[in-house]
């Protein structure tokens, strides 16, 4: 069902154009190519990376007034399986007024280097997600008993600790509430005040079930993504 799921974005993403936004800007004359990959994984920054690892670097951008920054990270990930890659590390973001501008590299790592990829993330981090669509609303919330409004765009992270509660609500006394427990070398949690269709990886680790309908996890290698083009919130 995943599969299924994940083939139908991505032939919607072809569909809206995706040679239009997406160019290769480097590329391996011999890589070491995974064989019909879907995994498309977040590489953590002290990975230590072998040269043989590398496939490709890709360059591309979305205009916030047309479109949501999920398609960017389909044409990524389409391109990159594509490509014989199952993984990315992202190398340099730009976000100028209006557009959003992502250079990336894609690599194919095994499962056991995933692993160590996976050891070097920070533990028990908690990331609120505001609408990745600007053309959206801002929301009103409560993090930790404190008020505040999560703009379009918008992030806030928390460093949670074990046996500590992290506990998000949204929407008031008839809204959604979530309480999250940090636990010993849990991987970082991203939550979403707004619902959109994002096919988990192969690792996904997000073990609540969400059925509010206002709060929303999201897939860890999307939730990465999105903490690296967005603005973070003081």
């Amino acid at each position: 069902m995943i599969r299924i799921s994940l083939i139908i974005i991505l032939i919607i993403v072809s569909f809206f154009g995706f040679g239009q936004n997406m160019e290769i800007i480097k590329i391996n004359d011999n890589p070491n190519k995974a064989i019909n990959p879907v995994a498309f994984e977040n590489i953590d920054k002290g990975f230590n990376l072998k040269s043989e690892n590398y496939i490709a670097t890709l360059n591309g951008f979305v205009v916030n007034s047309k479109e949501s920054v999920f398609i960017l990270f389909y044409r990524f990930w389409q391109k990159a399986n594509e490509l014989g890659a199952n993984s990315f590390l992202i190398d340099k973001v730009e976000n100028n007024s209006d557009t959003i501008n992502v250079e990336l590299s894609i690599y194919n790592i095994g499962e056991s280097e995933i692993q160590k990829n996976f050891d070097l993330y920070p533990k028990n981090m908690v990331y609120v997600i505001g609408d990745i669509d600007q053309r959206k609303t801002a929301k009103k919330i409560k993090f930790n008993k404190e008020k505040m409004i999560l703009a379009p765009m918008e992030f806030i992270s928390y460093q949670n600790k074990i046996d500590e509660y992290a506990i998000l609500s949204i929407g008031g006394f008839f809204g959604a509430k979530m309480r999250i427990k940090g636990k010993e070398n849990r991987l970082p949690e991203h939550l979403s005040l707004h619902g959109f269709e994002v096919g988990p990886g192969n690792y996904n680790q997000i073990s609540i079930s969400f059925n509010t309908g206002r709060i929303y996890p999201v897939d860890l290698n999307f939730g990465q993504f999105l903490i690296h083009i967005l603005t973070e919130k003081k």
